[in-house]
């Protein structure tokens, strides 16, 4: 406030002593000047005595003032503002007039603006403040950096932990900075590398269980079959019956041992992640009849008839069709294999509302909990000693396992009062 207060005064004393208007105007002139460069610059009016501006700085817009007004509210303002640093606190522009006479004519000057905050530079004596200053820098410094050193510590630990392989070990986080993002990041790459050795020893288990599964299914017909080959070099045949038999199962083990390898084969090529599908719009319903109709002979054999229930509008489903051939061509086969003789293999579809449901079933022999559940492993077969039928690979309804999860679908198997229920479900296509 101060300021303006002495700009008006030494800005009118300056004008009276001039006593020329042209004074006035290069007073203005000047004050532009000042605003134009980005120095201070404060708003300047001179009036006549009816309050018409003769003369004012560009930030000014008035052509004509009520003088009355404007003195009091200049007058009431210093009143009330009379303190400094209150005008200073509140921001408000600060008004100031003097009269002025040039020239014979009583004019009125205003000078406004808003009170600036003057800045005050103490020195202070002696080394004290110094000393005070440079110990709060290392107390402030120590007191923020001890915390985070506990964590880089307890890091460094964390990260020893787990190069020694205890991949199980979490280092505690604590915070949201970048120390507990570099922890977060640690603890997610011992978790990865955890699960990497996990599912690599995983695989090596299935690996040797495979090896151990295929030389043993592969041995037990490659034995037989160079048993009878054995008698026949030998002619260790008492007819031409005998040889003829020997013949035959020397045939059938061979055709038993090729089952084998293919299915071996196929399995492989579908638990691979690379497998592709040539899926295309297949409607289920004459796919069923016509892999039936095809089986039709092969159960007729075993006194067994099919017995179908498909809907009269057609259910439609993508899906890759020869490999979806071979899990219901298995899956009937096996039906007509284990089913007890003059009976009936019932199979059904049904349109739900996201997918297709196709249930195959058959009276069967008994079946375990243990059994049921193992029924889609490779490699497993049922009790031999409780089964008529031993022929097989083992591979048959873990291959339709996999072929039906590829398709986006699911197999399970059921058993209740002897009959034997498979159920295939596929996302269906709306028509």
């Amino acid at each position: 406030m101060e300021q303006i207060n002495r700009k008006a005064q030494s800005t009118a004393e300056m004008m009276v002593a001039e006593n020329k208007l042209d004074a006035v105007q290069n007073m203005i002139e000047l004050e532009n000047e000042n605003l134009e460069q980005g120095n201070d610059a404060f708003k300047i009016l001179v009036t006549d005595e009816n309050g018409k501006v003769l003369y004012k700085t560009k930030q000014a817009q008035e052509e004509q003032i009520n003088l009355h007004n404007t003195i009091r509210n200049a007058t009431s303002f210093a009143i009330n503002y009379s303190n400094n640093n209150d005008i200073e606190r509140s921001r408000k522009e600060f008004i100031t007039f003097s009269p002025i006479t040039i020239e014979g004519k009583n004019l009125y000057m205003f000078v406004s603006g808003i009170p600036q905050g003057e800045v005050v530079y103490y020195k202070v004596e002696g080394p004290f403040p110094f000393l005070i200053g440079v110990l709060v820098f290392i107390f402030s410094f120590f007191y923020i950096t001890k915390r985070k050193m506990k964590q880089i510590e307890a890091m460094a630990e964390g990260v020893k932990e787990i190069e020694k392989g205890n991949l199980a070990y979490r280092i505690e986080k604590k915070g949201e900075d970048e120390i507990a993002s570099l922890t977060e990041n640690i603890n997610n790459m011992a978790e990865e590398l955890m699960n990497n050795i996990e599912k690599e020893r995983k695989l090596e288990k299935q690996k040797n269980e495979l090896i151990t599964n295929v030389s043993h299914d592969l041995r037990t017909p490659l034995t037989s079959i160079m048993g009878y080959l054995r008698l026949l070099r030998d002619s260790k045949y008492e007819n031409q019956e005998q040889h003829d038999e020997y013949t035959r199962i020397a045939f059938a083990k061979s055709e038993q041992l090729k089952n084998l390898i293919e299915d071996l084969f196929e399995y492989t090529k579908l638990t691979n992640e690379q497998v592709v599908l040539e899926k295309q719009e297949v409607c289920m319903n004459e796919l069923l009849e016509q892999l039936i109709e095809e089986l039709v002979p092969q159960a007729e054999e075993h006194g067994l008839t099919f017995v179908k229930k498909f809907p009269e509008e057609r259910a439609y489903a993508s899906i890759d069709s020869e490999k979806m051939v071979r899990v219901f061509d298995n899956l009937l086969m096996n039906a007509i294999k284990y089913s007890k003789d003059d009976g009936e293999i019932k199979v059904s579809l049904q349109r739900q509302r996201r997918d297709i449901q196709i249930v195959i079933a058959n009276h069967s022999e008994e079946f375990t909990r243990e059994e049921l559940a193992n029924l889609f492993e490779r490699f497993y077969k049922k009790d031999q000693s409780r089964s008529r039928v031993t022929e097989g690979s083992g591979l048959g309804l873990a291959i339709a396992k996999s072929i039906v999860e590829l398709q986006g679908g699911s197999i399970r198997a059921e058993y209740e009062e002897g009959i034997i229920r498979f159920i295939v479900s596929l996302p269906i296509i709306e028509k």
